[in-house]
């Protein structure tokens, strides 16, 4: 299993948003929000994740999951797969649908070596949540190449809101 190196206490911002040739470009230079961090946690990766909107919010942690796992992965020339997402579920938080969608994507890309790198939610309430998953096949044999993340977790996640937007923070057992 391979895994990242992340230093002791420091929050890593990622320096590539490149996905199929779409880059974008670093939020403190278009006085947007950063979409994740990645931060370190005893024995675990987190991340703490932004986004104007709960819509935003759930895709920027689906990209950051993505971000841990593959690092700059970029496709590896296959064809673009489509995904359309459904997790039908009701909560009394936000928090547990959010493990849910992460949950399931982690669950694709074990089961059928899809590398996700794009996502759009469609639809989101205290029903469920209906999204899309772009990304390519990856080839079995590089599955070393990409850390494993064992699970999301509930550990401390509390999603927030103020002026700016949602926040939270989610961790992962690698």
């Amino acid at each position: 299993m391979a895994h990242q190196n992340f230093s002791e206490g420091k929050i890593l911002i990622p320096s590539d948003l490149c996905f199929f040739g779409a880059c974008r470009e670093e939020p403190s230079k278009t006085g947007l929000m950063i979409p994740y961090e990645l931060i370190d946690h005893t024995a675990d990766i987190g991340l703490k994740v932004n986004g104007t909107t709960l819509f935003d919010l759930f895709e920027n942690a689906a990209l950051g999951m993505f971000h841990i796992i593959g690092g700059k992965v970029k496709s590896q020339d296959s064809a673009v797969l489509e995904k359309s997402i459904e997790v039908k579920k009701t909560v009394d938080a936000f928090e547990e649908l959010l493990v849910s969608w992460l949950s399931e994507l982690l669950y694709i890309f074990n089961k059928e070596k899809i590398y996700f790198t794009n996502f759009e939610i469609a639809s989101l309430n205290n029903n469920g949540i209906i999204g899309e998953a772009k990304g390519f096949k990856i080839d079995s044999r590089q599955a070393s190449l990409y850390t494993e993340i064992k699970a999301v977790t509930f550990h401390g996640l509390k999603i927030e809101e103020d002026v700016e937007g949602f926040h939270c923070n989610i961790i992962f057992d690698v």
